[in-house]
């Protein structure tokens, strides 16, 4: 069958019940998946530009004749489209010397949001002769450089360093909604949605069904729920729009062949294409309200830019805030700046010129030694002990990787490697796995733990929560257990007469694998040959379990495994002194959660769930107050009596919890109704809802790790954070960062600093809230990586960036970024750093060149700049100290028994190393000073 459809020569169509069938056969008969809309008609939310690019990209093939295979859902074909006629008169396609008049009108009519960089599908930005947008056709954004109204080249360019990348002959410039002009202001609005067109319009297709009674089903089920959305609360207008009728369908399809498929496709595992994801931004610039560190001054209130001259020399200063006075900090300084990150409910603003603020800073310094200077004799002291060299068995190793039920991405297969080669050396193991909630830790885990027991050794996994320790037993046992494993549970769930059965396994060897919370410290514990320890969460351990974890580790193989992403540059500054493995990359296929905030609204609830639920899925609903969990299930029970449901909370009885997880994760039911019990270790790839209400009162860090337990399928999850009174600012704040940062690893993000600040103290073991609080994040990481700079011997040191401190004064002319050029505050403020933080000539000039490339001729204000930029550089790499200019006259100070050797007229004073050049007129300045330093 697979092979018929292969060789049709016309374009054919498939229709599937849901998703899950059709991500099944997209590579069986080589075809492009039409999805359908990815929102719920009340959402307040885009479909995502994966979709509508899948959607557009089909469509515009089919529209040029191309012999292609679709997969679709009954769904899909019956939405309403742009008509082919409208797609083809919207299509713009431009070379050089193309017209292209008024490009952002151009750019909104065809569906596109204005942005003022363009990072992500379906933006557009007109940065004066520049027009940059991200479209569907192609996996790059595009950019177009016009003379008037002419184009004049057209690149592509990357989204993350905004630079251009290669040079195009062409491009057509398609719709980025398929509702477009004054249309897309009404996305869903039905007759004026301009036509009844489907996908069924746009070619004359073999239409090919398969289940169509099941298909049939879904369709009217759809339509009934939309009907009771509609009829809920009739004081509410909606617009809405459904597509057209199964009639309608049928008739536009004219016959239908029914196909029988092999039932196995369920089951198939498609690796989907490639595609462009939103880049994760590790800072933002700093904004008027920002509470900053000057790191010679402390924390301050920065309330703005401020245009000043002073000495003829017109400049910005930033203007910061402090409790007795304010400063201005010229932009040439801002690399002394930085937003403060940490808990904004303690900051103070410090005093200028007091003695605090060094004094804290010297007493975060001296901790950070001592914490760093233990790690260094943990280090040393685990070089010195001979440990059990655990070298496996080569072929039952690999057989055993095939039971991996996915693709490895790179950063599981490199830690992955570390960790058996860790293993397979005589020093023991104590290596740290950070990632990001479900980017395979756990498969890591398992790879060591099996190597350790067919070296003969057994293995402990160590977690925090009863709730992790039988989701772990049951993967574990399920992975095991074929190749003759013995693997046991020791939690508080555990019967007596079965945790003595246990231990006695334990001590005499009957058992290989044991799976525990805290009841593994206990003295009663004796194992036969521990040659493995893995701790799952170790920084959510308590102080004296952390001391008994010290005792156990000294000569045994460890693997400490933390959901708290690491900062990269951490890691790199730690190579040597700890072992790490980082996962950063998401697994093959992993779309980011689609996020929504909102009041609590019992049609969101309702229909949230019954859209999971109808597309096979399962939900999960997290209300965190035990003692109202009863009228929480009870409601839903009024809302949706059909659904199978579970309760589960830290207070039940071990026997029901165990029922009710099991009965979850067995499919069982369809809803579990659950405390934030669940926030570590439920790890089920069928469940893609999770409704959270009163998501006010929950922090960021786990708020984040709640949504992190959906979304581990190529399915679509979805997350609904929901308030049911007015949250205060900070809650607020909170619930939005979530919205924003709604994509893979978006834990390294800033606005998830507290994830950050765990991550830290993971590394070193102990709580950094209190370091970091008092000094900000950013400058608390610098620290860090000074200390370790200072670190010699076996570890290697961290190099440092030169600080230029080479003043310059009174140099005339206006030297500043004009909005007028770059309209975008937080973009000026963030080209100012890093033209503050280059350190040569030449990464000056290729800023100077990205500013072209990106924002069209610069104009002499900023030229200006650059300049001054760049003799400030090359002044600093001379040695010299200030260069000052007053009244006709020009000195330039050096380091004391420094000479640059000038060829201008000059006079110097060997006893104060300055160089004084006499009569030099203002507009003479820059060009005298060009001639000495570039």
């Amino acid at each position: 069958m697979f092979m018929q459809l292969r060789k049709l020569d016309k374009p054919a169509l498939l229709i599937v019940p849901s998703e899950k069938e059709a991500h099944s056969l997209i590579t069986k008969i080589e075809a492009l998946f039409y999805p359908t809309h990815d929102v719920l008609p009340f959402e307040e939310i885009p479909v995502s530009f994966k979709v509508r690019k899948q959607r557009i990209e089909t469509l515009w093939k089919l529209l040029n004749k191309q012999r292609i295979r679709v997969v679709t859902t009954i769904h899909a074909i019956t939405r309403k489209t742009l008509s082919p006629q409208k797609f083809k008169e919207s299509a713009l396609t431009l070379r050089k010397g193309s017209l292209l008049t008024n490009a952002a009108e151009a750019m909104w009519n065809l569906g596109y949001e204005r942005s003022f960089l363009v990072r992500s599908g379906g933006e557009f930005s007109v940065r004066g002769d520049i027009v940059d947008f991200f479209g569907p056709m192609i996996n790059v954004p595009v950019r177009l450089e016009l003379f008037g109204n002419r184009v004049e080249s057209i690149r592509t360019f990357d989204p993350i360093s905004q630079r251009s990348s290669g040079y195009l002959n062409q491009i057509t410039v398609l719709p980025a909604r398929e509702y477009i002009g004054e249309e897309h202001r009404f996305d869903t609005l039905p007759g004026k949605a301009g036509s009844n067109s489907t996908i069924l319009d746009y070619a004359c297709f073999d239409v090919f069904v398969w289940n169509l009674e099941e298909c049939q089903n879904v369709y009217y089920r759809r339509e009934q729920e939309n009907r009771e959305f509609l009829n809920h609360d009739q004081k509410k207008e909606y617009i809405l729009f459904s597509g057209i009728s199964y009639a309608e369908m049928l008739k536009k399809i004219g016959s239908i062949k029914e196909i029988d498929l092999p039932r196995s496709i369920e089951e198939a595992s498609a690796k989907p294409r490639t595609m462009y994801q939103a880049p994760v931004i590790e800072q933002e610039e700093i904004e008027p309200g920002d509470y900053v560190v000057h790191k010679d001054y402390g924390i301050g209130l920065f309330t703005g830019i401020k245009k000043m001259t002073t000495f003829m020399s017109t400049k910005e200063y930033l203007v910061i805030k402090y409790e007795d006075s304010t400063i201005y900090v010229p932009v040439e300084r801002l690399d002394r700046v930085q937003r403060y990150v940490g808990d904004l409910n303690v900051v103070k603003i410090d005093k200028v010129g007091r003695r605090s603020w060094r004094n804290r800073v010297e007493r975060v310094r001296r901790d950070i030694r001592s914490k760093i200077e233990n790690l260094v004799r943990i280090h040393l002291l685990r070089q010195g002990i001979k440990g059990q060299c655990l070298s496996g068995d080569a072929e039952l190793e690999r057989q055993f990787s095939t039971t991996f039920p996915y693709v490895a991405t790179e950063d599981q297969v490199s830690a992955i490697e570390e960790v058996l080669s860790d293993l397979a050396d005589e020093k023991p193991m104590d290596r740290l796995l950070c990632g990001d909630a479900g980017y395979g830790k756990t498969e890591v885990a398992l790879r060591a733990i099996f190597r350790c027991v067919v070296s003969g050794k057994q293995a402990a996994v160590l977690v925090p929560t009863t709730v992790l320790s039988r989701q772990h037993y049951r993967t574990f046992k399920e992975r095991l257990e074929p190749y003759g494993i013995n693997v046991v549970l020791l939690d508080r769930s555990v019967g007596e007469a079965a945790k003595r059965r246990i231990l006695a396994d334990l001590k005499n060897g009957a058992a290989d694998v044991v799976i525990g919370t805290h009841a593994l410290l206990s003295d009663s514990v004796n194992f036969s040959d521990l040659g493995l320890l893995v701790i799952d969460e170790e920084q959510n351990f308590g102080v004296e379990q952390k001391e008994k974890l010290k005792m156990l580790r000294a000569d045994i193989n460890v693997l400490s495994m933390s959901a708290t992403p690491i900062p990269r540059s951490l890691h790199m500054a730690l190579t040597g002194l700890r072992d790490m493995s980082v996962i950063n990359t998401p697994p093959f296929g992993r779309v980011p959660i689609l996020t929504y905030v909102a009041k609590y609204d019992q049609r969101i609830v309702k229909s949230a769930i019954l859209r999971e639920l109808n597309r096979g899925g399962q939900v999960i609903y997290v209300h965190n107050r035990i003692q109202d969990l009863q009228n929480v299930r009870n409601e839903l029970r009024r809302m949706l009596p059909d659904v199978v449901m579970r309760m589960a909370h830290g207070r039940m009885a071990n026997r029901k919890l165990t029922e009710a997880l099991t009965d979850f994760y067995s499919g069982k039911a369809d809803l579990l109704i659950c405390t934030a019990i669940i926030e570590n270790g439920v790890d089920i790839p069928n469940a893609n809802t999770i409704i959270v209400d009163d998501s006010h009162r929950y922090g960021l860090a786990q708020l984040y790790q709640l949504r992190g337990r959906v979304g581990r399928s190529n399915s679509r999850a979805f997350a609904y954070f929901l308030y049911k009174e007015t949250p205060k600012n900070g809650a607020i704040k909170r619930l939005q960062a979530l919205k924003e940062f709604s994509g893979s690893g978006s834990g390294l993000k800033l606005a998830l600093r507290d994830m950050e600040i765990r991550g830290i103290g993971s590394v070193f073991g102990l709580e950094q809230h209190g370091s970091i609080n008092s000094v900000g994040l950013l400058l608390y990481k610098e620290l860090i990586t000074e200390e370790l700079s200072k670190i010699h011997g076996e570890v290697k040191t961290t190099s440092q960036k030169a600080v230029i401190d080479t003043e310059i004064e009174g140099i005339p002319g206006e030297m500043v970024i004009p909005s007028e050029y770059i309209s975008n505050s937080m973009e000026r403020m963030r080209i100012y750093r890093k033209l503050a933080t280059a350190s040569t000539v030449e990464a000056i000039e290729d800023i100077r060149k990205e500013l072209e490339d990106r924002f069209g001729k610069a104009p002499e204000q900023v030229v200006r700049l650059i300049n001054l930029f760049k003799i400030r550089a090359s002044a600093f790499a001379r040695n010299v100290k200030k260069i000052s200019y007053k009244d006709g006259v020009l000195k330039i100070l050096c380091s004391k028994g420094v000479r640059i050797g000038l060829k201008r007229k000059h006079v110097f004073n060997e006893r104060h190393s300055v160089y004084v050049i006499y009569d030099v007129h203002d507009e003479e300045v820059y060009r005298a000073l060009a001639d000495i330093f570039l």
